[in-house]
């Protein structure tokens, strides 16, 4: 059963996709034995991301989320929409995890993930995946 934070992250992430040079949905992580702060070589460690130099770079969550959640002049009604959606999804994070990172690993397939500590323990977060040429 998943936990609180767990199911509102799956509530907010539902039914968006990331864009990049392919659309891709988000989906759950949680790590119930990671404890501290997350950091991009235990993401990298967690994700399972064996291959040997794997790239893994953090970002600032509101450097990555800012095009995400900012309503251009000339987004239609659907555009906005998605943005709310954005907004919405980045108000559950940074509610329901503490000290929020954004891991990307690997170079041009690159896995997304933005995670947390929860409250119920360990890491919690959401993932996907991107193509970046």
């Amino acid at each position: 059963m998943p936990t609180a934070t767990e199911a509102a992250l799956q509530q907010a992430s539902a039914g968006l996709l990331y864009q990049s040079e392919t659309d891709a949905p988000w989906e759950v992580v949680a790590w119930a034995s990671a404890t501290g702060t997350p950091s991009a070589p235990e993401v990298k460690r967690l994700g399972r991301h064996r291959a040997a130099g794997a790239e893994a770079e953090v970002q600032s969550l509101d450097e990555f989320f800012a095009p995400l959640t900012i309503d251009q002049d000339w987004y239609g009604d659907e555009e906005k929409a998605i943005a709310q959606k954005y907004r919405d999804l980045l108000a559950v994070i940074t509610q329901h995890l503490t000290s929020p990172t954004v891991v990307k690993v690997g170079t041009r397939k690159v896995t997304v993930y933005v995670v947390g500590a929860a409250a119920e323990g360990g890491w919690a977060g959401i993932k996907t995946k991107a193509v970046e040429t």
